[in-house]
């Protein structure tokens, strides 16, 4: 059974949000301040939040 490009890269695109998600619990963000848990935000805005949590991190 061949795996279709799609499934890739679903695959891989759900590895980065994982990833990102355990980054950005490290740094000690478990949910937002809306209440939303980090598993449902999108993948931009994982990343948006990490650059941001990044920047305060450095700051201090």
């Amino acid at each position: 059974m061949t795996r279709t490009f799609r499934s890739y890269l679903r695959e891989a695109l759900e590895d980065v949000k994982v990833k990102r998600i355990e980054q950005l619990i490290q740094l000690g963000r478990v949910k937002m301040e809306d209440g939303r848990q980090l598993y449902e935000l999108t993948i931009s805005e994982l990343e948006h939040e990490y650059k941001c949590m990044k920047e305060k991190r450095m700051l201090l």
